[in-house]
């Protein structure tokens, strides 16, 4: 239930940086296949690249909070670049919008986890 919540987060704040931030724009005119491809890339990557807390009440978010804005910001560079070739996708004008975008699908992504009941702890 936890890593649904963690896919969700992250697809979910995908779809808000897309609609929230002018600096990221669909390439075409249809949304539906432009937030698929662009949530792919983000479910793709963030399970190769974990770094969530596993207990996101009583673990430094911070720290982590800030590693995932780097790593989603390089995430919507990467997205870019895969629809620039793709003529699909999202264009990224910039650093300030993927940082932006970065700092949303993050603290959204960590919301969601927060939401219901927490692992526990294997003893």
């Amino acid at each position: 239930m936890y890593k649904r919540r963690r896919l969700l987060g992250t697809y979910l704040g995908a779809a808000l940086a897309i609609v929230l931030l002018p600096g990221i724009s669909p390439v075409l005119d249809d949304p539906p296949w432009e937030l698929i491809l662009c949530g792919s890339v983000f479910l793709i990557v963030n399970q190769l690249i974990h770094c969530y807390p596993s207990n996101v009440r009583s673990s430094p978010v911070v720290v982590f909070a800030a590693i995932g804005i780097v790593q989603d910001t390089l995430i919507w560079f990467l997205v870019s670049w895969i629809s620039g070739h793709l003529d699909i996708g999202v264009h990224v004008d910039g650093f300030l919008a993927a940082l932006l975008g970065g700092v949303i699908v993050r603290v959204t992504t960590l919301a969601v986890m927060a939401i219901g009941p927490q692992p526990t702890p294997a003893t």
